[in-house]
């Protein structure tokens, strides 16, 4: 996939569709799979398991999912807002609380999720990196993160939380408001960006082209296409900005607020995976 994608809310692949679930496939780029899903109220997702290859995130939109860690199935509540991370090996499952859950899936590098769920959809057989729990128990439950955001910048008109910065994904939530400073045209060489918009609205130029998308909207940008965004209309935004493979945006996010003058914005620029357009 070497083309920006922006999929409206509702406009996804649908890839599971019954009264007390649905799911749609967002993202099917090689370095990130991602799903919308909504389930009802104390719903089972996936069985205990572990991944030997990727990393599996959860972002609770709405209401709550339960992440159960370990042999032990220990369950850990995930309330809207929060991102829960699963590293390789350590063993989970899920399932959606009391309210019933809306939520984004990630998957860093996809190793084929996404045809598994196309897969699953189909009826027809698929293997990809999804095991049983290893008769060790697979890594400490510990080296899960539910939340723990890092507050990196806090002011008036602008507010960043990085939500996630390891080598395969890097996930802040950002609030913005209108007028606020907005990136420059830039371009990554070495990793895609995404975007899901929570609240408000944004404006992508993309490839000399203008979107907007509206909350719900999931938008994507290929490694090598020119990009900026900011925020339209009178309404502050808050959006998921997301990096795959991480390329070292939490270092990069952390330089940036911290910088006092135009060099020392310039040099955290030039330090990561991000040139002028």
């Amino acid at each position: 996939m070497n083309e920006p994608v922006l999929i409206p809310p509702g406009g996804g692949e649908v890839v599971g569709d019954a009264p007390w679930r649905r799911v749609e496939l967002l993202s099917d780029h090689e370095s990130l799979h991602t799903t919308w899903s909504r389930f009802g109220s104390n719903r089972d997702g996936a069985d205990l398991h572990v991944h030997r290859e990727h990393t599996d995130l959860f972002y609770v939109l709405e209401g709550e999912l339960v992440v159960r860690l370990g042999v032990d199935d220990t369950p850990v509540p995930v309330p809207a807002g929060t991102l829960a991370r699963v590293p390789p090996l350590v063993v989970h499952a899920f399932q959606s609380g009391g309210p019933g859950v809306r939520y984004l899936n990630f998957h860093a590098p996809g190793r084929a999720f996404a045809e598994y769920m196309r897969a699953m959809r189909d009826g027809r057989p698929f293997s990809y990196d999804q095991h049983p729990p290893p008769a060790d128990g697979g890594r400490s439950v510990g080296e899960a993160v539910i939340g723990g955001a890092e507050l990196v910048a806090d002011r008036p008109e602008l507010r960043v939380e990085l939500l996630a910065d390891v080598e395969e994904i890097g996930v802040a939530e950002v609030r913005s408001d209108p007028g606020a400073a907005a990136p420059p045209a830039h371009v990554h060489a070495r990793h895609a960006e995404s975007f899901y918009v929570l609240e408000g609205e944004l404006l992508f130029t993309v490839g000399g082209r203008d979107l907007r998308a509206g909350a719900g909207t999931w938008a994507q940008v290929p490694p090598g296409v020119p990009h900026m965004f900011a925020v339209a209309g009178d309404a502050s935004s808050r959006f998921l900005d997301i990096h795959t493979p991480g390329a070292g945006f939490g270092t990069f996010v952390r330089s940036l607020h911290r910088a006092e003058t135009d060099d020392e914005v310039a040099a955290a620029r030039e330090a990561f995976d991000q040139e002028p357009a």
